[in-house]
C-alpha cells in the first residue's frame, strides 16, 4: 500500500496517486512553501519556485517508507488520508520546553 504525490505541471496542484485517488489544491499566502501531512505522521514540505516547479523536504518520518523520485515524493505504508495546509513554523519548528528549576524547594526558600 502505498501514494504518489506529483505536481501538476503549471499549476499550484498535485496529483494524489495509490490507495488514495485526488487532487489537492496547494494554499498560498505570503510564502511559496506549504506542508503535506499523512495519517502515517509523516510531514512534509513542498517549496514552488518562480516557475512553478516543486521541491521537497521530509520534515517528520511517519511509519512508511519516503522515497524522492524526481519531482514525485512516494510513500510506502498504511496511507489512510493525506491533507495540504499552509506553511506554519510552528509546527514545522517546535519551540524549546522553558527550562525548569534544579531545586524548587531551595529557589523558594533563597533570600
Amino acid at each position: 500500500m502505498s501514494v504518489l504525490i506529483e505536481p501538476i505541471p503549471d499549476s499550484v496542484r498535485l496529483r494524489v496517486t495509490g490507495d488514495i485517488e485526488t487532487v489537492l489544491i496547494v494554499p498560498y499566502e505570503d510564502d511559496d512553501r506549504f506542508l503535506i501531512g499523512l495519517s502515517d505522521g509523516t510531514l512534509l514540505q513542498g517549496l514552488y519556485d518562480k516557475r512553478l516547479d516543486c521541491r521537497w523536504t521530509v520534515i517528520r518520518n511517519g511509519a512508511g517508507i519516503v522515497q524522492l523520485k524526481d519531482r514525485t515524493i512516494g510513500v510506502e505504508g498504511c496511507i489512510q488520508w493525506v491533507m495540504v495546509s499552509v506553511y506554519d513554523p510552528d509546527v514545522v519548528e517546535q519551540p524549546l520546553p522553558s527550562a525548569l528549576p534544579l531545586f524548587p524547594d531551595l529557589d523558594r526558600w533563597a533570600a
